[in-house]
């Protein structure tokens, strides 16, 4: 006598894996939640200590976000459960990420909440910094890296078709922003390095030195797995730098501008050195350029403007220390061979 075993049921080990759609979804409400985190930003730092009360417009721009993207999640889990998974596996392949991020950022609106009710608004660095503010960020940045880790996993070759490359490259744009937004204190990228003083040299070069690695490190991670198609680092440097930008200083242009410059010198780069890990020496020449496309023209500008006082050692030599971070950080991604382990794929 033999059993047939209903189709609904999935097969043991069979993995789910998100359609190209449901990536592009995620994205969209992750993006929502996204942009009202910086709109936020940017009351913050427009009205500071007027703000007296947790509900105000931007807070309900980005919760509503949350909830969207939040709904979204559990009815892919709902769906995963009805076909007779359990558990994290009810969710696609990486959604497990977004499966922990919505109760960890419920829980941190919760303590927002609460923090602000008690202790009132934050201002400054201490509303980055404040630890329900942490909790949110550490939320959202474990749901907007599902689409991420769910291409990462999908099984096609380093140059993978553009349904699974660009939500990679989306989810990793919104990664950047949101790490951005979190050192928006130290950003470098729109302030003009006077050099005057030991101490304010060491925080403007500090602060230049932590953005450059910011930046480089989501490049430098997604060609761990893929072949990145051309626009791929202008999108993600130029949208980033859009919403620093209308967060911190309204009206700029300039830097916006420069950014979509250097992200069309790297995807230049990314067409003639072709880094991969199977060519490491092409990956670490490419790594340590990518800081010099942003920050040479960005500083040299600067100078060459009458903008920033900075002498020739100072601007030039910390832009060479961004690329030599930039191959630092390429060594952690792609770390040399182990000898009996060969190269990396």
């Amino acid at each position: 006598m033999t059993t047939t075993v209903p189709t609904s049921v999935p097969a043991p080990g069979a993995i789910r894996r998100a359609t190209p759609g449901q990536n592009l979804i995620t994205l969209a409400l992750g993006w929502w939640l996204t942009t009202g985190i910086f709109v936020d930003g940017w009351a913050h730092n427009r009205y500071g200590e007027s703000l007296e009360t947790f509900f105000t417009p931007w807070h309900a721009l980005f919760y509503s976000g949350f909830l969207a993207v939040a709904a979204w999640v559990l009815w892919l889990g709902i769906q995963g459960w009805r076909t007779g998974r359990r558990g994290f596996a009810a969710f696609p392949e990486g959604y497990h990420l977004a499966a922990l991020g919505v109760p960890i950022f419920g829980i941190g609106g919760i303590g927002d909440l609460t923090w602000h009710t008690v202790f009132g608004i934050e201002v400054g660095i201490e509303a980055l910094l404040s630890p329900t503010h942490l909790l949110l960020f550490a939320g959202a940045a474990s749901i907007l890296a599902a689409p991420l880790v769910s291409a990462w996993r999908t099984p096609t070759p380093r140059a993978a078709p553009a349904g699974v490359a660009w939500p990679a490259v989306l989810s990793a744009t919104a990664l950047l922003s949101f790490v951005s937004f979190m050192h928006m204190y130290l950003w470098g990228l729109l302030d003009a390095p006077q050099g005057l003083g030991y101490v304010q040299t060491r925080g403007e070069l500090g602060g230049i030195l932590v953005t450059a690695l910011i930046l480089a490190a989501p490049v430098l991670l997604l060609l761990r797995r893929f072949r990145l198609p051309f626009g791929a680092v202008t999108l993600m440097y130029g949208l980033n730098t859009v919403l620093m930008t209308l967060m911190l200083v309204p009206g700029e242009w300039r830097v916006p501008l420069l950014m979509l410059a250097a992200g069309l010198v790297v995807d230049a780069l990314l067409l003639l050195l072709n880094p991969s890990p199977a060519r490491p020496w092409a990956l670490r020449a490419f790594a340590f350029l990518l800081p010099l496309a942003v920050w040479v023209p960005y500083l040299g500008l600067l100078v060459a403007l009458r903008l920033s006082n900075l002498s020739l050692e100072l601007w030039l030599g910390v832009a060479v220390m961004a690329g030599l971070g930039g191959v630092g950080l390429s060594a952690l991604v792609v770390p040399p061979p182990v000898p009996g382990e060969g190269h990396p794929s």
